[in-house]
């Protein structure tokens, strides 16, 4: 009886602040925010590694913790509010499960643990250098994504990115709209992964106001973990030297589109603003990997979580050679547990992770392995399969349409002419890194898993193109750019150790300086990036637009359907968290919807006479309509047919007259 009391004074103890700081988050909206981090970036991965994997290095674990939490807390907060609603309440009701359990983890771990040696800055060398990446990002992003300028908001250039979509995901979700649909394409369920924006959402949530910044917060954690897990497995598979190479290329390596930089300032063209190192539909069509780690929200989560679930694996694969079989079985249901849970978040890294786990089991399949030890790998399907489909069902039975429509190979589309050169530019020094480091065998005895994943990576769009917009399919390039960075990261270390300690001081010099020269051209496009985003003075939004938007969210009703042009930017959404019939046509369009009807009624909604007018707002059950500036720079006469039109009342209109909203009547 004693030792019980003694182990729930010490769980008690331990917990103790937490639980104030939960019962804190039902008065003050700070508190809220703080437990909101804590649950869902680091409490339920800290159960599971330190109940299931407390042997794991800290790196390790760190990168498991964050990764874990972000997938489990939005899991579990997802289907919570499907049975009670999507609410603040329901929020809160979800982290005193996840305290329940962590109370309970602590009752049953009182042992005094052993005595560890102290934790040394060469022990954190990935945490230290993702930091680094994940604060250069930070820096990037908060000087390019919602900064206030002389009276408008500035938002990541021309926004290829779909940054502003992203935004109406969050905000539409924070206003009643869940379970969601499209708020670009309103009255169809949204099948697109987007639970990195609904993490996004429940953190907005939990604070109860308008938070534009958290996309920058958000996007400098997921680029930690990108960098993060690329020198966990650069590490294991080679060395600490190796890792920090591969975190360097894999995150801001990239290809020869600074050739365009050097031919601009040439020929006395070159622009901040213009000159950029991506050429949609040109030569240099494939986007450098920082430019996605800046702004493709899916891909933030895609990356690590695909890199991290392979790496479990196929770690756990290797350790029946040896005498931690137990290790490797549960190493591999952490695999499939990982790549499961990503479904929702991005479901080609989902599928990949998938097709690199049958290359990898086929592999061993084949070897000369016993019976027995082959079958464990079965537990990656066994936590995968449960998983995924509660996702995958809806999506396939469903009327919406899915991803899955074969297509002309990308290459196709996009590769004009030569492909060896096209690939080539477009990948690289980091690439031919790679192809140095097979004829060199530095990942040796690694090199199927590295250069399987490599190759099909980069041979799968040549092959088949099945997304919606067959440009998606680059993406597979950026899950090959994690092999290329591993293998080009192995091969720089190999260069840096060979008889370094017994060479003269000038060979020494010469390796030194040709692995700078090597990481400064692998990188340099990147620069280019990060010099265009900070450049750029591309506004979404002017106060007008504002405070239209923060009009909407106070006096239209949740789930409200909104008629506007088929802009990027509209700010009864993107700011106000309402629907619209149809937004910029690419998203619903590389969506799996068929968006041609929709665009032309929404065009002649705005240039068409009243009654057609009347008739398209009754087809997609319009509330309001909304007219700015898209709206009349491309329909200039459709302000003063609304105002004329009797079933239109005018119920809102800013000060400086560039926006209206009407309210449709009954």
């Amino acid at each position: 009886m004693i030792r019980m009391s003694s182990i729930l004074k010490q769980g008690t103890l331990k917990t103790l602040p937490l639980f104030l700081l939960l019962l804190a988050s039902f008065s003050s909206t700070h508190a809220s925010l703080v437990s909101a981090l804590i649950f869902t970036l680091f409490v339920p991965g800290y159960i599971i590694v330190e109940y299931y994997f407390k042997d794991l290095n800290i790196q390790e674990k760190l990168l498991l913790y964050m990764l874990l939490s972000v997938l489990i807390s939005t899991h579990l907060i997802y289907f919570l509010s499907l049975a009670f609603g999507y609410s603040q309440h329901t929020i809160l009701i979800a982290f005193f499960i996840l305290f329940a359990f962590l109370f309970l983890f602590f009752l049953r771990n009182t042992e005094t643990a052993p005595r560890r040696s102290n934790l040394h800055l060469s022990s954190l060398k990935g945490v230290m250098l993702s930091s680094g990446i994940a604060f250069f990002a930070y820096f990037v992003l908060s000087k390019s994504v919602w900064v206030w300028r002389q009276g408008y908001i500035v938002l990541t250039g021309s926004n290829w990115q779909d940054t502003p979509m992203h935004y109406e995901i969050i905000e539409s979700i924070n206003n009643g709209n869940f379970p969601p649909q499209m708020p670009y394409y309103a009255g169809v369920d949204m099948f697109y992964h987007y639970f990195v924006d609904f993490h996004t959402a429940i953190l907005e949530k939990a604070f109860g106001a308008f938070l534009p910044h958290l996309i920058v917060f958000t996007n400098a954690i997921f680029v930690f973990l990108f960098a993060l897990s690329l020198y966990v497995l650069a590490s294991y598979l080679k060395n600490e030297r190796a890792g920090v190479y591969a975190v360097l290329l894999g995150t801001l390596g990239a290809g020869f589109s600074y050739s365009l930089f050097f031919s601009a300032l040439s020929a006395g063209q070159f622009e901040l603003t213009t000159n950029y190192a991506f050429e949609y539909g040109k030569f240099f069509t494939i986007p450098p990997i920082f430019d996605n780690l800046l702004q493709q929200r899916p891909q933030l989560m895609g990356l690590p979580t695909l890199t991290t679930s392979a790496y479990f694996f196929y770690k756990g694969s290797r350790s029946f050679s040896s005498s931690h079989s137990r290790e490797g079985k549960r190493e591999i249901a952490l695999a499939g547990l990982l790549a499961g849970l990503l479904f929702p978040f991005h479901m080609l890294a989902c599928f990949s992770a998938f097709l690199l786990f049958v290359l990898n089991f086929l592999k061993n399949h084949l070897s000369t392995r016993s019976e027995s030890t082959r079958n464990y790998e079965l537990y990656f399907l066994i936590f995968f399969v449960p998983l995924i489909l509660p996702y995958l069902i809806p999506m396939f039975t469903g009327s919406s349409g899915g991803l899955i429509e074969p297509k002309p190979p990308w290459a196709f589309y996009f590769v004009k002419s030569e492909p060896f050169m096209f690939y080539l530019a477009n990948l690289g020094l980091p690439f031919l890194l790679a192809l140095a480091c097979l004829f060199k065998k530095s990942v040796h005895p690694h090199s199927f898993f590295v250069y399987s994943w490599l190759f099909l990576m980069l041979a799968l769009p040549n092959f088949v193109s099945f997304t919606p917009n067959v440009w998606d399919m680059y993406k597979f390039f950026h899950y090959a750019w994690v092999a290329i960075a591993v293998a080009g990261g192995c091969f720089l270390a190999d260069i840096t150790f060979t008889n370094i300690s017994k060479s003269s001081r000038l060979r020494r010099g010469l390796v030194a300086t040709t692995i700078t020269l090597l990481l400064v051209f692998s990188v340099f496009s990147s620069g280019l990036v990060a010099t265009w985003n900070l450049s750029t003075n591309y506004s979404c939004a002017d106060i007008g637009e504002y405070e239209t938007g923060l009009w909407v969210r106070a006096h239209t009703p949740e789930r409200a359907v909104f008629l506007t042009w088929c802009s990027i930017h509209a700010p009864v959404s993107m700011i106000g968290g309402r629907l619209r019939v149809l937004g910029y046509v690419n998203w619903a369009y590389g969506h799996g919807s068929d968006i041609w009807e929709r665009d032309k009624d929404v065009e002649r909604a705005y240039k068409g006479n009243t009654s057609e007018t009347l008739d398209i707002m009754q087809k997609y059950g319009v509330s309001y309509v909304y007219v700015g500036k898209e709206e009349l720079r491309n329909a200039p006469e459709c302000l003063k047919k609304f105002e004329d039109c009797k079933q239109l009342e005018k119920v809102y209109e800013c000060p400086s007259g560039g926006n209206h909203i009407f309210k449709v009547g009954c």
